[in-house]
Parts: C-alpha cells; sequence; structure tokens
C-alpha cells in the first residue's frame, strides 16, 4: 500500500512539470548529406537547458566546424529560431557570439566517424534574441514558443578551418515544444 501512495505521488508531481523539459525524446530533423541534426530539452527540469545533437548517419568520417575558439567556444554555426504560439518567428543565438574578441581565433570542430553522435547541451538563458532589450530563449519558451535548431557551416567556413573531410551544408532539427 505504501508503494503504490509513492506512485501516485511521484505521477501527480510528474503531472506539473512541462512535458518537453523531462522528456529524453529528440525531435530529428532529416539528414543532409550524412549528417543529421537533433534537439531536445534537457532531462532534468531543474536545469532548463537544450541539447543539441549532430549525428553523422553517412558512410564516411566527417568533420564538421561547430564554431570558433577565442578563449572560450564561440558557436556561431548555430542558429536557434524560435515561433510563438501565433507564428511569428524569431532568430535566436547563443550569448557567445555577443563576447568580445582579442586574440587567437582558431577554428572549434570535431570529427566523426559513422554512426556517432557529438552532443552540446546549452542553458536556455544562454540562447538570446538581441534587440533593445535581450530575450532569454527560456522566457520565449516559458510563454509557448517552440524552437528549432539550425546548423550551418559554409564553404569559407570549412576552408579556413583546413579539415581533410569538411561538411558543408544546411541541416535544421524538427520543431519541439515544452507544452508538446
Amino acid at each position: 500500500m505504501r508503494s503504490f501512495g509513492l506512485i501516485v505521488l511521484t505521477a501527480v508531481a510528474l503531472g506539473f512539470v512541462p512535458a518537453g523539459f523531462g522528456a529524453d525524446a529528440v525531435a530529428w530533423g532529416s539528414d543532409v548529406n550524412g549528417l543529421r541534426l537533433g534537439a531536445a530539452f534537457g532531462s532534468d527540469p531543474s536545469k532548463a537547458t537544450l541539447r543539441v545533437l549532430l549525428q553523422n548517419v553517412g558512410s564516411e568520417f566527417e568533420d564538421f566546424v561547430i564554431g570558433h575558439e577565442a578563449g572560450g567556444p564561440i558557436y556561431d554555426s548555430l542558429k536557434f529560431n524560435a515561433t510563438a504560439p501565433d507564428g511569428r518567428q524569431l532568430e535566436l543565438l547563443h550569448r557567445s557570439l555577443y563576447t568580445a574578441i582579442a586574440g587567437l581565433v582558431l577554428p572549434l570542430s570535431v570529427g566523426l566517424n559513422p554512426g556517432t553522435t557529438h552532443k552540446m547541451e546549452f542553458p536556455l538563458n544562454d540562447i538570446i534574441y538581441a534587440s533593445r532589450t535581450t530575450v532569454t530563449l527560456e522566457a520565449l519558451v516559458k510563454q509557448g514558443y517552440s524552437v528549432l535548431v539550425r546548423f550551418e557551416v559554409t564553404k569559407t567556413d570549412a576552408n579556413w578551418a583546413k579539415l581533410s573531410r569538411p561538411w558543408i551544408g544546411v541541416v535544421t532539427s524538427a520543431e519541439i515544444s515544452p507544452t508538446r
């Protein structure tokens, strides 16, 4: 009887957690040139995070430029598109793009064998819409916005990084929402 009460209490408590924040399900987009991008809200509801996954679904090793390194990572290959319940869209960027840079700037890349996945996790407060007043993705998600992640690498970025097998293209995750 005691364990039944614990199960009921747990079920009631979980009913108050937004659906997307406790989910482990990854919203995968279609693959482009052997790369698939996925997004999911973090599995710990006490820490509002967004997980971004790059998966090599091709048959060859590939190098992926995920940004630049200048005293810390700068994620300029990632864009975050937020859509309001009324359909209005905003493009958000990682906070690192608004950091002053001085000194050496190097490419930030990851090499993936076929079938392997690179995982990144970002606090929702580090993804922002910069306007007269900065708005975080965490605030937008609380207002019911959904999120789609876009990963883009240009030939210029790949050439600058001097990678042996650079991936070039644009790929998106499927859309995720904490209310679905």
